[in-house]
């Protein structure tokens, strides 16, 4: 709000993120410390799914994991209780 500009992350080819899930580092001192994660679903055949690690503040992505052959994503982490 303060520098009235925003950061996004864009998808390849029309694949479709899920739900964000943003995670704080400990011991952060910003708001935005931490990082998000989104699972990323493709729309097109032969691509794999992933889920997608973006830092919190610049936006970047600081890695992926797909998801290997065979196995399903679920759309959203909303209500899963993992310990």
């Amino acid at each position: 709000m303060k520098t009235r500009t925003c950061v996004h992350w864009r998808t390849e080819d029309g694949d479709q993120p899920g739900e964000p899930v943003f995670i704080a580092r400990p011991g952060g001192t910003e708001e935005d410390d931490g990082v998000i994660l989104s699972p990323v679903f493709p729309t097109k055949p032969g691509r794999k799914g992933f889920l997608l690690v973006l830092d919190g503040k610049t936006f970047k992505e600081l890695a992926r994991a797909e998801t290997p052959p065979g196995v399903k994503m679920p759309i959203t982490f909303h209500g899963s209780f993992i310990p």
